[in-house]
């Protein structure tokens, strides 16, 4: 093929699949084919700069304004990172900056990329006055009242913020635990999922009530600005005065002269990143001084002073086998499905889930369909798209339990399908595993192949049957001798002093994951209180909805659950949530009010200063407000509080409980 039209066959496939990702965040192309592709029509343009064109994806961001929302144009274009994937590349990339810059020695910051979707904010004398999504670049979406909603968005800057114009930019993201719970909630409304975090997102940014948006748990990291008198003379000092006017920022930063370190760090990185909150695809390296950047300026589509490092692709196109069912511990019917095996980050995967049936049905998925596997983090790998229908063979429920051959039932409305046997064995034992795991009562050494011999001899029934196994129970098991026995038995006992939280989590209480039972057990301090309490108590705290508050108060009051604490507690397991030291949290969990006029703090700087410690500053009394700090002058909100039983503060009081007086 001439190189001419190679070049525009590549373009037309491009802006197909641009098409695809950033306007219908309907995406069929992993990100590391997608990038193949880019590149091969960046290297053939570079050798054949004849045939390059301005309305080339390799000279522009690849969105478009959608026509739902007012459009935007960019004061700043929004500029796109060129992407690198391994050593050499960021290597090339430091040694043309450094000749640019005519040093060897110049500062670079790093961060975490945080897979989200780019926001502009506009403030004018210090107030939010507008935002906009990315779009093209040059042109984008008024998504002003949608993120209006973001909590982590502040409307007015705190501190010294500049007056005038400033625009900073950024990212909104979801955390991938409120996904998951915003997930299992579709699933109960027999709705469709969420793919992932940065489609979720894009998805409410792009809704059209902002007052769904506002339901919705959506966060903000700032990273740059578009136009304003900025008082910085780099990126890192520009951070921190985000920070003091409000913003959050990345967690993740490191600032250094050596390119190797950076390597290093990215190496490193990739071992820990997947316990953050929010889902990460590489790090981003920046040189840190303004000045410089000024001298080494920006192509059409990306700024030359920084670069995306990404990690490997979790996606990858296979083909799928077969489908199997799994059985969970709640007795759901998981579909699962055999691939032909292929790597994703450098793990070979073979088997992924397919969630449920309605999952299967909006996919249009069949055995022997091409697809695109994905794996997030340490996420059990899914099936997102089918990218060619090759198979013929229909995915449908089953009649039975694949493992007990028990009635299969679906809720009306609901859409999952169950086991209705409760001494399925495949439940027990997922129940077992999951009581037993690292995250839960962490019982070493009593793992798949341990728990399935147990089962096996029938040793166990329940999770209190675990604390009276014995010497000759465990040594009745395969490849176990003393040692290994007396380890197991040690690990069994250690469990029962774990803190109520990891007991909560443990016991699979429904959309109960791990922060929502430390949130339980520090509010509740006891398993008892947290028995007792009412619904409406539950649904005064703040972190936790509607759903959640049901699904707690209605375990508590089953007498089968109630039977399995007591055996918990007559085996000797701790029941209570030990107190945390005072720290620079010392406002964690809880949610503040100011009102009224404060003698030596401005509303934002209190509000700010709330944060700091871990707390919630809110503009309304509700039950869920812990206390109301009150200025003179204090009108309606110090009568609601007063109403509502809430406790009142004052200023002073408020700053000696932060140690602040």
């Amino acid at each position: 093929m001439h190189p001419k039209d190679e070049i525009e066959a590549l373009k037309k496939q491009i802006n197909y699949h641009n098409n695809l990702y950033y306007n219908l965040d309907a995406p069929v192309l992993s990100d590391t084919q997608y990038d193949e592709l880019y590149k091969k029509l960046k290297d053939l343009e570079d050798a054949y700069p004849q045939f390059r064109t301005k309305n080339s994806p390799t000279q522009r961001v690849g969105g478009k304004a959608g026509k739902s929302f007012a459009q935007i144009t960019h004061a700043v274009p929004m500029m796109s990172l060129d992407n690198s994937y391994n050593e050499a590349d960021i290597r090339a990339w430091h040694q043309r900056t450094a000749k640019a810059l005519q040093t060897q020695s110049f500062e670079m910051v790093v961060e975490a990329k945080i897979d989200g979707v780019s926001c502009s904010l506009t403030y004018e004398n210090g107030q939010l006055i507008q935002a906009a999504s990315r779009g093209d670049g040059k042109i984008g979406e008024d998504i002003t009242a949608n993120v209006r909603t973001i909590k982590s968005i502040p409307h007015t800057l705190a501190g010294n913020a500049p007056q005038g114009r400033l625009e900073i930019r950024g990212e909104v993201y979801l955390e991938k635990q409120d996904l998951m719970v915003l997930n299992q909630i579709q699933q109960e409304k027999n709705e469709n999922t969420f793919a992932n975090t940065r489609n979720a997102a894009a998805g409410f940014l792009r809704h059209k009530n902002a007052e769904v948006v506002a339901q919705r748990p959506l966060k903000f990291f700032a990273h740059s600005f578009g136009t304003g008198n900025v008082p910085a003379q780099s990126f890192s000092a520009f951070i921190d005065l985000c920070q003091s006017w409000g913003f959050t920022v990345g967690p993740v930063r490191l600032q250094t002269t050596n390119i190797e370190e950076i390597i290093s760090f990215y190496h490193t990185f990739d071992q820990t990143r997947h316990q953050l909150p929010f889902d990460v695809d590489g790090l981003v390296v920046k040189v840190n001084s303004f000045q410089e950047q000024q001298i080494l300026g920006s192509t059409a589509k990306s700024p030359r002073w920084a670069i995306a490092f990404k990690y490997p692709a979790p996606q990858a196109t296979t083909t799928l086998k077969n489908v199997v069912f799994s059985v969970g511990r709640s007795g759901i019917i998981t579909p699962v499905a055999e691939l032909e095996p292929v790597s994703i980050g450098g793990v070979t995967i073979s088997n992924a889930t397919l969630h449920n049936f309605d999952e299967i049905k909006r996919l249009g998925v069949r055995v022997g369909d091409t697809v695109i596997v994905e794996r997030a983090g340490e996420v059990i790998p899914k099936i997102v798209k089918v990218v060619e229908q090759k198979g013929t063979q229909e995915i449908l429920p089953p009649a039975l339990c694949p493992v007990c051959g028990g009635k299969v039932y679906k809720e009306p409305g609901q859409v999952g399908y169950y086991c209705v046997n409760p001494s399925c064995p495949a439940q027990l034992r997922a129940r077992l595993l999951h009581f037993a795991s690292r995250d839960a009562m962490d019982i070493d050494g009593l793992g798949d192949v341990v728990m399935d011999q147990l089962l096996e001899r029938n040793f166990l029934t329940d999770f209190a049957d675990i604390y009276h196994l014995t010497f000759f129970h465990v040594l009745n098991l395969e490849n176990f001798k003393d040692k290994k026995a007396k380890n197991l038995l040690d690990a069994i006992e250690e469990s029962k002093h774990k803190p109520l939280s990891k007991l909560l989590f443990a016991l699979g209480i429904g959309f109960v994951g791990e922060k929502t039972a430390e949130i339980l057990a520090d509010k509740f301090r006891t398993l008892d209180a947290l028995k007792a309490a009412s619904l409406e108590e539950l649904q005064t705290i703040r972190e936790i909805g509607e759903t959640v508050s049901q699904s707690v108060y209605d375990f508590f009051r089953d007498p089968k659950v109630c039977a399995q604490i007591e055996l918990l507690r007559q085996a000797g397991l701790n029941f209570t949530q030990p107190k945390k030291e005072l720290s620079g949290n010392i406002l964690e969990g809880k949610t503040i009010v100011f009102t009224g006029e404060l003698q030596t703090l401005k509303r934002t700087e209190a509000e700010l200063l709330a944060k700091q410690y871990g707390g919630y500053a809110s503009g309304s009394v509700s039950k869920k407000t812990s206390f109301v700090v009150a200025g003179e002058n204090a009108g309606t909100k110090l009568r609601k509080a007063s109403e509502l039983g809430i406790p009142v503060m004052t200023e002073d009081e408020f700053l000696k409980l932060i140690g602040k007086a």
